[in-house]
């Protein structure tokens, strides 16, 4: 959704919220003589195996609240119901939401749920549960993640350019990439090694990969035009540099479509990409043709080995839920270590709770091998993401035009990331 049209709506669920809060129902429904609550979530049937599961195993573990479950809840049906005083009783959203949602004033705080019920947050991955916090204030808990911080490449086409091993530091990759470009007697590419923003311009996970940051929490300075997310662009900037902009543009719109059997990383017409754990799930097993590592890291920072960037799943209550309470108990129970063990081996999904990623049930289960290096990453200390805030839609957007212009050579790194801050340090200043 554009960020105009989310102002939009947000304007209006505020107005609204101020008319359903006072006439929400208080009433409270039965399910068999069970307080019946409404779970929403925006997945598909075939994607909420695990979701579909958990519901009916806590409706048959207690005789005192029953979920009903309803999917292809997208952003924009949640927060119609939410602002029209209907509102489900608890809901799975994208982490991005929450900031603006929560500004609006439709999330309800669980600090005071956690606090009464010594809720160890501490067994969750950190990096999850920093998205989920605004302003020192938790206002949902992660329930998953997806996760940017693994190397994939074409194994084959590797072993052909008796490469052994992939690279370790970003400087390798480069020479990597290199080896692994092909040109024609045009001197037009028909192989490249690495594109670093296919399949899109990821504006976080470079910054986090050169130890950069987007906010300073002791100064309220927003900081995409640091040193270290300068340089992450610069670097990116050097594929454009060595391989040419126009090549690597007219190579992109014929080297097949992601996610096909024309996939560029599949037929090795692309070497080398940034993967998240739900690309190629039945290519990288051991016997696949998809080759996993972990994505490399500056030569001269070793301490940045294992740097990823974190894109959690969230669930939240609303403020004007009927059933807060039994909303809560149905959290605590999603983020059961039993719970985080099934939902992964149903959906291929990454638990959010630490312990579990070393789960006998998960590392010893043949089925679960394409996941093992994404467990594994999971438990690096050099896990970050995107600070959560009202204005986070904006910043990801300016983040976005810019770095595409400084990747493209047409202002430098430094000015692009300039730009940004002037952009959205007036809305850092106004959130305070």
């Amino acid at each position: 959704m554009k960020a105009l049209n989310k102002k939009i709506i947000f304007v209006v669920l505020v107005m609204s919220l101020v008319f359903s809060l006072a006439a929400c129902n208080s009433k409270t429904s039965k399910e068999g003589g069970k307080v019946e609550i409404s779970f929403w979530h925006g997945y598909t049937e075939k994607d909420a195996t695990g979701f579909n599961e958990r519901v009916e195993a806590f409706n048959k573990s207690q005789n005192k609240i029953h979920v009903k479950i309803i999917g292809n809840q997208n952003a924009e049906k949640q927060l119609t119901a939410i602002s029209g005083g209907n509102a489900p009783d608890i809901v799975q959203t994208q982490w991005n939401n929450i900031g603006p949602w929560a500004d609006a004033g439709a999330v309800q705080e669980l600090d005071e749920n956690i606090k009464k019920d010594q809720f160890d947050t501490s067994k969750i991955i950190p990096a999850a549960l920093e998205r989920m916090v605004i302003k020192g204030k938790t206002f949902g808990l992660p329930v998953t993640m997806s996760m940017s911080s693994n190397l994939m490449y074409n194994k084959e086409v590797f072993k052909k350019a008796g490469i052994t091993n992939p690279p370790e530091t970003l400087e390798e990759m480069m020479e990597v990439a290199k080896k692994l470009t092909i040109k024609d007697k045009n001197n037009e590419i028909t192989q490249i090694g690495f594109i670093p923003d296919y399949p899109w311009i990821d504006n976080v996970f470079w910054p986090i990969i050169f130890g950069g940051s987007f906010y300073d929490e002791s100064t309220g300075q927003v900081t995409p035009n640091g040193a270290e997310n300068v340089k992450a662009i610069d670097f990116q900037h050097k594929f454009y540099e060595e391989f040419g902009e126009k090549q690597i543009d007219k190579f992109r719109t014929g080297m097949g479509q992601a996610d096909t059997k024309q996939d560029p990383l599949l037929t090795g017409k692309l070497a080398m990409m940034i993967g998240w754990e739900y690309n190629f799930k039945e290519d990288r097993a051991a016997d696949g043709p998809i080759g996993v590592a972990p994505f490399p890291y500056p030569a001269d920072r070793p301490d940045l080995k294992g740097s990823g960037m974190v894109s959690p799943v969230a669930m939240f209550i609303p403020k004007n839920a009927k059933h807060k309470k039994e909303a809560w108990e149905f959290m605590k129970f999603m983020l059961s270590n039993d719970s985080q063990v099934k939902i992964a081996i149903a959906d291929y999904k990454i638990p959010i709770i630490k312990e579990v990623l070393d789960d006998p049930k998960l590392t010893e289960n043949k089925d679960m091998e394409p996941m093992l290096p994404f467990y594994e990453a999971s438990k690096s200390e050099n896990l970050k993401g995107f600070p959560n805030s009202i204005y986070i839609n904006e910043y990801l957007q300016a983040l976005g035009e810019e770095t595409e212009k400084a990747l493209k050579g047409k202002i430098s790194a430094q000015e692009a990331m300039d730009n940004v801050k002037k952009k959205i340090q007036p809305l850092a200043d106004k959130a305070k």
